[in-house]
């Protein structure tokens, strides 16, 4: 059996994890090996066993173990030399961070995952590529293709014939309407809307509850109902 390890193990990576535990994959093609992170220390405070892991009820005891946060740092990923029986996820919610911490393994020829919930709802007639990750209750309508490390999170929808480029992150409960078209290294916030045959640029950023119509130019942050550029400060 392949050995998974997941690239970055702050708050998103954490959340991966159990993502990956619920996985279809999920001791079926590979076991969790692990995660790679540049700051070592980083899971010092979950580092508890099982044994002492509060649950909201009872739960069994296979429960409790397939849970445990007993998965440590086992490398850096910027250093990390792939093996052959290796595969990859990365946890990092930034699409430049995202770049930069898997650069070392795509060198290499690692092989990214494709990550999707078991209760995702993917139709079988979307396009998902390597690295993506499609969280619980997230849904991909036919002929909607989600380019590389693209991730889709909790309750969000992505509507017929969308496209998504490259590293992009969409948060929760979003909707991105039919033939909409979306950037590489885009950020859209949780509970943000884009509308049918919107059209948004690389590096975009949505803040949270947006309502995004027309066309975003690249590079810009946008927010409010309907979006327009926002400058901080």
């Amino acid at each position: 059996m392949k050995k998974l390890f997941i690239i970055g193990a702050g708050g998103f990576g954490r959340e991966v994890l159990t993502l990956a535990i619920e996985s279809y994959g999920y001791q079926r093609e590979w076991m969790i090996a692990g995660f790679l992170d540049s700051r070592k220390e980083i899971l010092n405070e979950f580092s508890a066993g099982y044994e002492s892991l509060p649950y909201p009820a009872p739960a069994s005891e296979q429960t409790r173990t397939r849970y445990a946060m007993n998965h440590g740092v086992v490398g850096d990923p910027l250093t990390y030399e792939v093996q052959s029986d290796d595969l990859f996820v990365c946890a990092l919610g930034d699409p430049v961070q995202r770049k930069k911490y898997t650069e070392n393994i795509l060198r290499q020829g690692g092989q990214f995952i494709r990550l999707v919930h078991e209760l995702a709802a993917p139709s079988a007639h979307s396009s998902i590529a390597p690295g993506c990750i499609l969280a619980p209750h997230a849904t991909l309508s036919p002929n909607a293709r989600l380019g590389h490390f693209v991730t889709v999170s909790n309750f969000t929808a992505i509507a017929h014939d969308v496209r998504v480029g490259d590293w992009t992150s969409i948060g929760a409960h979003c909707m991105v309407a039919g033939n909409a078209r979306i950037g590489e290294g885009v950020q859209i916030h949780p509970g943000s809307i884009i509308t049918a045959k919107a059209v948004i640029g690389d590096g975009v950023v949505v803040a949270a509850g947006s309502v995004v119509f027309g066309k975003i130019p690249a590079g810009i942050t946008v927010m409010g109902n309907p979006a327009k550029r926002f400058c901080w400060g």
